[in-house]
């Protein structure tokens, strides 16, 4: 199935304590950000769900007419001189090919991202 990866350093979208005391791996945050993009998704249109702890971050669901887009939100969170930030967009299962540039999550996505003020590295 088709994925995206975005990573981006970042200060911002900093998880408050109660959201870390709900963290599935403890040096691993991403609750902040996942809660502000699926926020900001939903303000766009989409059917963002709720975001949902994990052992790699937290993640929350998109459902489409295309299928369920899953969006893995992570920041490694052991340092607090650069915190580096994922976002991983998946259409149906975790795959190999690329999501189409042009798909309208991932040019939403991105364009939140950079709103503040990320500079986005794919990969």
């Amino acid at each position: 199935m088709p994925t995206a990866v975005l990573w981006f350093a970042t200060d911002a979208f900093v998880d408050s304590d109660r959201q870390r005391e709900e963290r599935v791996n403890e040096n691993i945050g991403g609750a902040a950000l996942a809660h502000w993009l699926s926020d900001q998704l939903q303000v766009a249109g989409f059917a963002a769900g709720e975001p949902f702890a994990e052992d790699h971050g937290w993640d929350f669901e998109i459902k489409t007419e295309n299928g369920t887009y899953l969006i893995v939100c992570t920041i490694e969170d052991v340092s607090d001189e650069e915190r580096q930030a994922c976002v991983q967009i998946n259409v149906g299962k975790a795959g190999r090919a690329p999501l189409d540039p042009g798909d309208a999550i991932l040019k939403r996505v991105t364009t939140l991202l950079e709103g503040q003020g990320a500079i986005i590295d794919p990969q």
